[in-house]
């Protein structure tokens, strides 16, 4: 229930006007109507093993127990994204190939509109749309991937989190329970939601620790959070979170994949390179939430612990920058509305301020239908530009022998698009051992001979990257042929196995 002081707050929110309105649908758009033109979404390699397994699931009615796809069909495999697979099925099931650019369309308004008020919403209007446009541009070039539901999700706990430990008030976190039993069942990033949240409630009980101790190290917030409830609440996340078909092993192959020693042959798991334009802004950002608490003289442990957390993960692991940008905006947000007299650094809106992302919704979409074919040729066409579409197609008109040995990345699209071939590797984590797995980065770049990697040794057809290590290499290797090539793929029978 809504008190005097915040209903008169919410008078003068500049979302009443036509013209921040029409801004904020600007805003929310953009990105949407950018992969409407670019259809960057189906050069993207992760979603097709996602779209393989969700209509596994979809025909089969029952959860993966096993190595589904591969030659290695007796390992055990747990598909802990089934969710996020089944969502991305079913939505192909409607649309077609344009189910693909549909879902990174909804992810990236959900994702700018939890950014904007991030950053201070109605109330922090110019500081918040830039903020947001900022953090947009830094997620830009990801999706739609399960990472991406995790990076709404986590801004969606933040805003919840942040809100009431502004107001004092619990109601911000009941919808916390909810969010963690749909989140453990779209992606394992629901892990970093359960630290968040444990984070949060250890800053509230040294709060009350040292409050009852007179001491004054920390931020007090106006209105204390009561420590029973917060700790309840996070109990029932934290079981609720075990509601789903592996029930523990989610946790378990979250902090294995976190620490495995293939992370470093993998693009997302590297350290920013600073070669791109988003790894500096994304510096820019993260230094200016750090100033944002240091010109305060700030002693919020929450912030502090939050900031200092991401910036490390973002920092060791690039798929983690999205990370940093929210707790960024954020921060920024919340310090920019702190500054001005009477603000208490909350988000304050209302469903009538929410008009513009339902507006920005139909928009977005009303684009979608009139620029992105219907044609399934048309875009496979797109996706061909980076995966071996006609490769594949080769392979159709002219089988070939097996084992299939193909590169890592592509795993995934052959096992959608040329599934009579079992792939010898795809990029599904905690599938393959993890000496499996650098043993087949070493013998791609060279590093060890082929014939030592088991796959590579027995394979009798070989779909390659042109212009790779291997990929080249073998046009002088006795007993290889190229039988067929185009510009981004090579294909080589090996005329030494029956």
């Amino acid at each position: 229930m809504r008190t005097a002081e915040s209903a008169s707050d919410t008078a003068h929110l500049p979302g009443d006007t036509v013209p921040h309105i029409i801004a904020v649908v600007f805003l929310l758009t953009f990105g949407a109507i950018l992969e409407c033109w670019k259809l960057s979404s189906l050069t993207d390699p992760e979603i097709w093993g996602h779209l393989r397994a969700g209509t596994w699931m979809l025909e089969n009615r029952t959860w993966p127990q096993s190595a589904l796809f591969s030659q290695v069909t007796n390992t055990p495999w747990r598909d802990l994204n089934w969710g996020f697979d089944l969502l991305t099925a079913g939505a192909y099931r409607l649309l077609g190939l344009r189910a693909i650019p549909a879902l990174l369309i909804v992810l990236r308004i959900g994702l700018a509109g939890v950014t904007f008020l991030l950053a201070g919403g109605w109330r922090n209007f110019c500081p918040a749309s830039v903020l947001s446009a900022a953090a947009q541009y830094i997620l830009l070039p990801t999706g739609p991937t399960a990472m991406h539901v995790s990076l709404l999700f986590f801004g969606v706990e933040l805003l919840l989190l942040m809100q009431s430990r502004e107001s004092g008030d619990l109601r911000s976190l009941r919808p916390l329970p909810i969010l963690f039993v749909v989140w453990a069942n779209l992606d394992t990033g629901f892990v970093y939601g359960i630290t968040l949240f444990l984070l949060f409630v250890k800053v509230v009980f040294l709060e009350h620790w040292s409050d009852a101790r007179g001491l004054r190290w920390l931020d007090q917030p106006k209105r204390q959070i009561p420590l029973k409830p917060v700790s309840l609440t996070l109990c029932v996340s934290l079981i609720v979170s075990l509601a789903n078909p592996y029930s523990w092993h989610p946790y378990v192959s979250f902090f294995q994949n976190e620490f495995s020693p293939v992370n470093h042959h993998l693009p997302g798991y590297n350290a920013m390179s600073f070669r791109q334009p988003q790894d500096y802004l994304l510096m820019l950002l993260g230094m200016s939430a750090f100033l944002a608490l240091g010109l305060r003289r700030s002693r919020n442990l929450f912030q502090i612990a939050v900031l200092v957390g991401t910036a490390t993960l973002a920092f060791c692991a690039r798929r983690e920058n999205g990370l940093l940008a929210l707790a960024s905006v954020a921060i920024i947000g919340h310090a920019i509305l702190q500054s001005r007299a009477g603000e208490t650094g909350v988000a304050t809106w209302t469903w009538r301020s929410l008009i513009p992302f339902a507006v920005a919704l139909v928009v977005a979409f009303a684009v979608f239908a009139v620029r992105i074919p219907k044609d399934h040729a048309a875009l496979l066409t797109r996706v061909a530009r980076t995966l071996p579409v006609r490769a594949a197609d080769f392979f159709r008109q002219n089988p070939q022998p097996p084992p299939l040995f193909n590169t890592y990345l592509w795993g995934g699209f052959l096992s959608w698009y040329l599934p009579e071939y079992p792939v010898a590797i795809d990029a599904r984590r905690g599938l393959y051992p993890d000496g499996a797995e650098l043993d087949y980065f070493k013998a791609m770049n060279a590093e060890i001979p082929y014939r030592s990697f088991p796959p590579m040794n027995n394979g009798r057809t070989f779909l390659l990257e042109k212009g790779g290590t291997m990929g080249e290499a073998f046009r002088a290797v006795a007993g290889f042929r190229v039988i067929y090539e185009d510009d981004i793929s090579i294909v080589y029978a090996h005329e030494g196995r029956e």
